[in-house]
C-alpha cells in the first residue's frame, strides 16, 4: 500500500496504521508519526527504513545511487584497499589513490586488485598524501576524502590548509555509527574522535553537524540522548547544566526536527524498563538513535567497550568540513572502514553540504 506524507511530527505510536480523512492523513510507526498531504507518496517500507538496521542495509541504499569519487590519503595499507576494493566491487565509489605508489601497487598485486584504470597520484610524505588529497576535494575532482595509513593530525592538516576553501567556519566533528549484534537499529554517538572537552558553544555545533548528518541519511528526527551521570540537573556537575540548555534550545527549534533530552543517564536512554523503575516518562522512550558525550575520553571509553565488550563493528566520519571525511582508525577492520565509506557516499548521494 502506498501514501502520502508530508513533515515528521513528535513521537506517539507503537502500531502501524493509518488515520484520517483523504489528503490529510498520518501514519503511526515505531519511529513517529508522519503527517501527510497530497501527492507525496512513499511505500510503508520506505518509512520503516527510516532507521537502518544495519550496515548492509545502508551500503544497500548506496547502490541504488552514482559511485562517488574520494581521494584517498596515503592509500598504501591492505585494509584500507581491502575496504576500497569491496567499494568498487560494489559500484560505491571512483577512487583517486594519493601515497607510495609503489607500496600500493605492490599490495594492489598481492590481493589481485587491479588499479590500473584508477589515477594514482606518488607521494613521499603524510603531509604530503594530505595536502594531494585536499587539492582533489577542493578542485571538485573529489566529493570525499578518506584517511589511510596516515595519522589523524598531519590528515586534518592537509583538509583545513590555508590554500583550500574545504573550511566552512564551523567546528570539526566525528559521528560513529555502531552496529551491534542483538540491537535492531544503528546508534551514533559524538563526539568520542575529535573534540577534547567541548563547551557549550562547540556541543551545539557538534549536534548541528550530527543532526544535519542523520536528516540526510532518513532520520527525520532523530531521538539525541546528552548523556551525563544522572537524569538531575546538579550544579556540581557542569555537564548536567549543558545538557538541559541544550535541550531547551531543541524545544525551541535550534536543531530542526528533532527529539532532545538530557541530562540522560545511559541506561534512560536505551532501556525502556530503567525508566519504568524509576518513574521517568521520556520522549525519548528508551530509543536513543544519537549519544552526545561530554568529553573526548567518554566517548573513547563508550566506542571501545562496544567494539571489544558487545563485539561491534564502529563507523565513523568527520563532518564540519565541506565534504566528509572518513577518518577511521588504522586498526579498524576493512569492514569498518566499507562502513564509513557507505555512510558517506549517502550523504554526498543525498546532497551533502556544510
Amino acid at each position: 500500500m502506498d501514501f502520502v506524507f508530508l513533515e515528521n511530527k513528535k513521537i506517539c505510536g507503537r502500531s502501524s496504521e493509518i488515520y484520517g480523512d483523504s489528503g490529510n492523513s498520518a501514519i503511526i510507526t515505531a519511529y513517529g508519526v508522519w503527517r501527510a498531504r497530497k501527492f507525496e507518496t512513499v511505500s510503508i517500507s520506505e518509512v520503516i527504513k527510516m532507521r537502518f538496521a544495519n550496515f548492509e542495509e545502508v551500503i544497500s541504499q548506496v547502490r541504488r545511487g552514482k559511485p562517488i569519487k574520494v581521494s584517498i590519503a596515503a592509500a598504501h595499507d591492505n585494509d584500507v584497499l581491502t575496504a576500497v576494493k569491496r567499494a568498487i566491487e560494489l559500484d560505491l565509489v571512483e577512487p583517486f589513490f594519493v601515497g607510495n605508489e609503489l607500496e600500493l601497487k605492490e599490495l594492489a598485486s598481492q590481493m589481485g586488485f587491479d588499479i590500473t584504470s584508477f589515477e594514482v597520484y606518488h607521494t613521499h610524505t603524510e603531509e604530503e598524501s594530505a595536502y594531494i588529497a585536499a587539492k582533489l576535494a577542493d578542485e571538485g575532482r573529489t566529493q570525499m576524502i578518506m584517511k589511510g595509513f596516515i595519522n589523524s593530525t598531519p590528515f586534518l592538516k592537509g583538509v583545513l590548509h590555508k590554500d583550500f576553501s574545504l573550511r566552512t567556519g564551523r567546528i570539526l566533528s566525528h559521528l560513529a555509527a555502531f552496529e551491534i549484534t542483538g540491537f535492531d537499529r544503528l546508534f551514533y554517538m559524538t563526539d568520542g574522535g575529535l573534540n577534547i572537552l567541548p563547551d557549550i558553544q562547540q556541543k551545539e555545533q557538534i549536534l548541528e553537524n550530527s543532526i544535519r548528518f542523520l536528516h540526510l541519511l532518513g532520520l527525520e528526527t532523530p531521538k539525541v540522548a546528552l548523556l551525563s551521570a544522572n537524569e538531575r540537573v546538579n550544579h556540581k556537575m557542569p555537564v548536567t547544566i549543558d545538557c538541559q540548555l541544550l535541550a531547551q534550545k531543541a524545544k525551541m527549534g535550534r536543531f530542526g526536527s528533532v527529539i532532545m533530552e538530557g541530562p540522560l543517564p545511559l541506561d534512560l536512554a536505551i532501556s525502556k524498563e530503567s525508566l519504568y523503575h524509576k518513574g521517568i516518562q521520556s520522549e525519548i522512550d528508551g530509543e536513543a538513535d544519537l549519544f552526545l558525550v561530554p568529553t573526548i575520553e567518554a566517548g573513547n571509553i563508550f566506542g571501545k567497550a562496544i567494539t571489544y565488550f558487545a563485539k561491534g563493528t564502529m563507523a565513523g566520519v568527520v563532518l564540519g568540513a565541506r565534504v566528509p571525511l572518513i577518518l577511521n582508525s588504522r586498526s579498524d577492520s576493512a569492514k569498518a572502514k566499507l562502513a564509513s565509506i557507505a555512510f558517506s557516499v549517502l550523504a554526498v548521494q543525498r546532497g551533502f553540504s556544510q
